[in-house]
């Protein structure tokens, strides 16, 4: 007990459980709001959670999973994680093209993307699962080395598309009309920058430990200074990078008048009372106003364009800040 709280695993569980109690509550406000669960937000959240769920469970049963009975719990627990990660910046990647492509997008361009998206996840993750039973059977240096080549060759094709859609994104934040009052945020750009050094740096040391030029491994009898490599590389490859996808997506927009079925109730709520034009001899009847049935707005549920488009004055203040729930109307401050 005293090895478990003075070593790696105890402050690793310390943060991925805490990382994972606060996806959960954006799960929950995402749900208590009545949100559109088929989004990229949600996707990211899940998958988030299922992620940190599973990392939380091997470093809180670290000890256990040591015990040469529970090999192959140990190593399912281990390496589906990176699997999960995978998939969640591969949305990422899928997100960034949603914006690039926008113009195309519902046409036939989301129909590709997805397509591919869900085929390479399933790939890697049956070939992972191929590998972690030849592995718990035939373990060797070989299926090592081919381990960390595999795991290399998808983060460096990770960072590649990230490159290019950061390049994209920038050239969009660059040329985007003032006037539409359109601007992708500030911190978009250096968010994925960073997450590019970040799986850069994994992919390198994959291909290094491929050769066994460098090796760091989980042991029970780890030195300080391993101990402190373990941590670092952790926060650095998993823990920082998925902070910063919540933080680009914390803002969760609140829903219209507080709920679906208050939506569904008033659909045209939203619209200024009819004007009337007075003409001689009769009354015409002029169009509502569509100013909050419009997308752009604080309160859409377009996580796109919430996330792209920042026309509203009141934006982040009072109860449309990022932390706030509360329904745009029908409650008192």
């Amino acid at each position: 007990m005293t090895s478990y709280f003075s070593g790696i695993p105890f402050p690793l569980l310390i943060l991925y459980s805490t990382l994972t109690l606060i996806v959960s509550f954006q799960i929950i406000r995402i749900l208590y709001n009545k949100h559109n669960i088929f989004s990229f937000r949600f996707g990211f959240l899940l998958l988030g959670f299922i992620w940190g769920l599973l990392r939380a469970i091997f470093w809180g049963l670290f000890d256990v999973f040591s015990l040469p009975a529970n090999y192959v719990a140990q190593t399912t627990f281990f390496l589906i994680p990176i699997n999960i990660q995978f998939a969640t910046f591969s949305l990422l990647v899928l997100f960034y093209a949603h914006v690039v492509h926008r113009t195309t997008w519902e046409r036939f361009t989301r129909m590709r993307f997805t397509i591919v998206y869900l085929s390479v996840n399933i790939i890697l993750l049956v070939l992972q699962i191929v590998w972690i039973a030849i592995y718990v059977k035939y373990s060797n240096g070989m299926l090592q080395q081919i381990q960390s080549i595999l795991n290399g060759v998808v983060f460096l094709l990770l960072v590649s598309i990230l490159a290019f859609y950061g390049w994209k994104l920038r050239i969009i934040k660059q040329n985007t009309n003032r006037h539409l009052q359109s601007q992708l945020p500030l911190s978009i750009i250096p968010i994925t920058f960073f997450i590019f050094l970040c799986f850069t740096s994994r992919c390198v040391y994959d291909f290094i430990a491929a050769f066994g030029k460098v090796n760091i491994t989980l042991s029970d009898n780890a030195s300080l200074r391993e101990n402190v490599a373990i941590f670092f590389t952790y926060l650095v490859w998993e823990i920082l990078p998925y902070i910063l996808i919540l933080v680009l997506f914390w803002r969760i927009p609140t829903t219209h008048i507080g709920g679906l079925a208050r939506r569904n109730k008033n659909v045209n709520s939203f619209a200024y009372p009819p004007q009337t034009a007075v003409i001689p001899g009769r009354i015409v009847q002029q169009q509502p106003s569509r100013l909050f049935l419009d997308p752009q707005r604080y309160d859409s549920d377009d996580e796109t364009t919430n996330l792209l488009y920042k026309g509203s004055p009141v934006l982040y203040s009072g109860r449309h800040s990022p932390y706030s729930t509360t329904p745009v109307s029908g409650s008192s401050e």
